[in-house]
């Protein structure tokens, strides 16, 4: 695995062509974002001025801002940009902060192959515009997996929403005992 501290200068470079990416990223200076596939993890750090860093010492001080794991069964799918490997990815934290982050990754010019193609060549240049855009896409998922989590969690989990059946029943208890309670004042009425 690439050590932390290359990842960081190599997003950070490409990020050097798109001064609102690093604005918006900016706004979250400090922060970390850790990225897991067993054995692998490589974490950074948001500077002040919108680029990264290497992570690692904060991370190991303190939890990550947002950290993403993938089972190590997803590394055929993300090798092949498939959304299903995105969907297997374990999110934890602020999940804002990881779609800034895919937002920053989106707005960066066609050009950023091209200057990677420079430094690593134009097979690696490629996979990384790859992943780039896998973490794109996993931004865009992670609104509607947080939505559907939260739904599952208070539907299911937390048993918070009533099924319907459940509603149903409880409201035919409840004319049954009306009409028991009526019964009942009628015979106390006629002792």
């Amino acid at each position: 695995m690439l050590p932390s501290s290359l990842i960081a200068r190599a997003l950070s470079r490409l990020l050097s062509h798109d001064d609102a990416a690093r604005k918006l990223l900016a706004t979250h200076a400090s922060e970390t974002l850790q990225v897991r596939m067993p054995p692998f993890s490589t974490a950074l750090k948001i500077t002040a001025d919108g680029g990264f860093e290497n992570g690692e010492a904060d991370v190991s001080q303190s939890a990550a801002t947002v950290a993403v794991e993938f089972p190590l069964s997803a590394l055929p799918l993300i090798a092949q940009g498939q959304d299903a490997a995105l969907r297997a990815a374990k999110i934890s934290g602020q999940a804002a902060l990881l779609q800034d982050i895919a937002k920053a990754f989106r707005s960066m010019p066609l050009a950023a192959e091209a200057e990677l193609e420079k430094f690593v060549g134009p097979i690696l240049a490629n996979e990384a515009v790859r992943f780039l855009k896998a973490l794109k896409s996993l931004g865009e998922n992670t609104q509607s997996s947080l939505q559907e989590a939260s739904k599952r969690y208070v539907h299911d989990e937390a048993r918070l929403v009533a099924e319907r059946e459940d509603v149903a029943k409880f409201a035919a208890d409840i004319q049954r005992l009306r009409i028991d309670v009526q019964r009942l004042q009628a015979r106390v009425a006629k002792l």
